[in-house]
This record gives C-alpha cells, sequence and structure tokens, in this order.
C-alpha cells in the first residue's frame, strides 16, 4: 500500500486507541499516582516504580506519538506506535475470560 492509501485507516486506527488511550488514562492513572506516593514515601523501590509505571504511562503516551506520526506523514509507523493501548485491551479480555 501506498502512503495515501494508509492514510485513512491510519485515522480511523487512531481515533480507535485514542479512546483506549483515554480509558487507559483514567484506569491507569490512580496506579501510577499510588506507585509514586510509594516511592516518595520509601516503602517501594526504583525498579518496581518502574516496572508498575511504565506500562500505564505507554497506554498514555502512545495515542499522541502516534497522532504526532499521522501528522508527519508516517502513516505505517503511527499504526505500529498506535496498537499497545488495543493490544493490552485484548489481552486483558482473553485473560479475564480465561481465569
Amino acid at each position: 500500500m501506498t502512503q495515501e492509501q494508509l492514510r485513512r485507516p491510519a485515522a480511523m486506527w487512531l481515533a480507535v486507541t485514542t479512546l483506549f488511550g483515554l480509558a487507559g488514562t483514567v484506569v491507569g492513572l490512580l496506579p501510577v499516582v499510588l506507585t509514586w506516593g510509594l516511592f516518595r514515601e520509601g516503602q517501594i523501590g526504583l525498579a518496581q516504580v518502574m516496572g508498575t509505571m511504565i506500562p500505564y504511562v505507554s497506554l498514555m503516551i502512545c495515542p499522541l506519538v502516534a497522532w504526532w506520526l499521522l501528522l508527519r506523514r508516517h502513516y505505517l509507523a503511527s499504526l505500529v506506535v498506535a496498537t499497545p493501548p488495543i493490544l493490552m485491551w485484548c489481552i486483558s479480555i482473553i485473560v479475564q475470560k480465561l481465569s
């Protein structure tokens, strides 16, 4: 596919992942704030903080970076960068069904 043919699917995909990213921000903000508070109080170490915060922060940042790439006309890269919120949602649904 050419770059122009990827433009519309990329815009649609980003619109969907932005919704999931917003949901991820709402859901992920509480663990990030709580983990950061525990770190500041000295109750947990930096490795545990990073292990907890990186997935949630990536859910918040992925849609923003993907939109920036879309505006820069890197359509395929924006599709790839926007995918983690959807993948994490799909994985959580599968794990929930298996449990």
